[in-house]
């Protein structure tokens, strides 16, 4: 029991570290607690984005930090308990009720998405006990297999976050991109997950294969509308990333290319399976608070480790039989895909690869696990993607 508590707070506490909430502040009025107006107090809310920040109180000279309770964004003084987690009488007793039916046109994304140049486009859904949202732009040629892009959110995360992260709509129906994104599994405490490493995040040992269920659901988008064999892509954001290292793993002659932002893979390199090429884009945020680009441990705890960007592209590199020894810099120019962070951040590093295979890393500088991403940056994502082929 206690462990279960502990680690329900932990969830609570770095919830927003691991996966994109942009959650609304709460009108709830601040407590009557003497702390000056407009300062950061304990219960006061703070933004989304300043989670895992801290700091030290003019007024009581205590140190707060911004994290996430019972969903939303508020100042707590480090190390207090937290708040008691409003619970709900149990249901009685009898059979399950079964899930709401998801018509076939129901959009789930954020409406506030905005799609350029989507004329003609159709949103799908693919129901099951996890519907999957598709785009399936209005610009592809008959009888041309399009390319696909399956996209997977981070941990804690819904689909509608992710696409508020990195915006990947506009550009998919700007170059006929299929477009796919899945939910993870929810598990007791109503976290959404992808099972990818022993890692991260499986927490409660439910031991759904999603590798095998991303795969399937390639099948059954490929049944609706035509998809090119040889031009299968993963992105994932943090654990979304993770899930795209680890299906690459398992599924190295089918996927062409992949994209990790902010995420990582199997300590073990031994565990992934992969013996086919598949081009490779690792992107860390030298400030991320949660995966370091020196490696570490998920949550801090060390039964949850993750190897360095060196050594996770350097195994790739090796499967990709590039020269795996040092990358070097791809370009000496910076790049501004990252939009609070003045000028150019962004820096390129590549192995050197057979023709028509790719291991790289991008760097932003003083980047954080939740990076303000330019267009810029979804377009030479999508770049890297597309011009990568079985």
């Amino acid at each position: 029991m206690k462990k279960t508590l502990r680690r329900f707070s932990t969830l609570l506490t770095v919830s927003a570290l691991v996966s994109v909430l942009f959650v609304s502040s709460s009108k709830a009025a601040a407590p009557d607690d003497g702390y000056p107006p407009g300062e950061a107090a304990p219960g006061r809310t703070c933004m989304a984005d300043a989670v895992g920040q801290k700091t030290t109180s003019s007024y009581s000279g205590k140190v707060l930090a911004c994290i996430v309770i019972q969903g939303v964004s508020r100042w707590w003084i480090e190390g207090d308990p937290l708040p008691a987690v409003e619970t709900t009488a149990p249901a009685p007793a009898g059979p399950k009720a079964p899930a709401p039916a998801i018509s076939s046109n129901s959009f789930l994304w954020d409406k506030s998405v905005n799609i350029s140049g989507a004329k003609g486009a159709k949103f799908i859904t693919i129901s099951g006990d996890r519907p999957a949202q598709v785009l399936i732009p209005g610009n592809l040629k008959p009888k041309v297999a399009a390319p696909l892009i399956i996209a997977l959110h981070g941990f804690m995360a819904s689909t509608s976050d992710l696409m508020s992260l990195i915006d990947l709509s506009s550009e998919a129906t700007k170059r006929g991109v299929v477009l796919v994104v899945p939910s993870g599994t929810h598990n007791a405490d109503g976290a959404a997950f992808w099972n990818a490493t022993r890692s991260c995040c499986d927490f409660q040992d439910s031991g759904v294969d999603d590798s095998k269920y991303l795969m399937e659901l390639v099948k059954q988008i490929g049944s609706k509308v035509a998809i090119d064999p040889k031009r299968i892509y993963f992105i994932g954001h943090s654990n979304g990333g993770f899930m795209s290292y680890t299906v690459a793993c398992d599924n190295s002659s089918k996927i062409a290319a992949i994209v990790s932002l902010e995420g990582s893979t199997y300590k073990d390199s031994a565990l992934c399976k992969a013996d086919h090429p598949v081009s490779v884009l690792q992107i860390n945020g030298t400030l991320d608070e949660l995966i370091h680009i020196a490696g570490g441990s998920v949550f801090d705890d060390p039964k949850q480790p993750y190897p360095s960007v060196k050594d996770e592209t350097s195994f790739w590199a090796g499967v990709d039989g590039c020269a795996n020894t040092q990358p070097t810099v791809k370009n000496k120019l910076k790049f501004d895909y990252e939009a609070v962070i003045p000028g150019s951040e962004t820096s390129k590093e590549a192995y050197k690869c057979p023709k028509g295979l790719a291991v790289e890393m991008w760097t932003i500088g003083e980047g954080h696990h939740l990076p303000k991403l330019k267009s810029a940056f979804v377009s030479a994502v999508f770049d890297f993607l597309l011009s990568h082929k079985k």
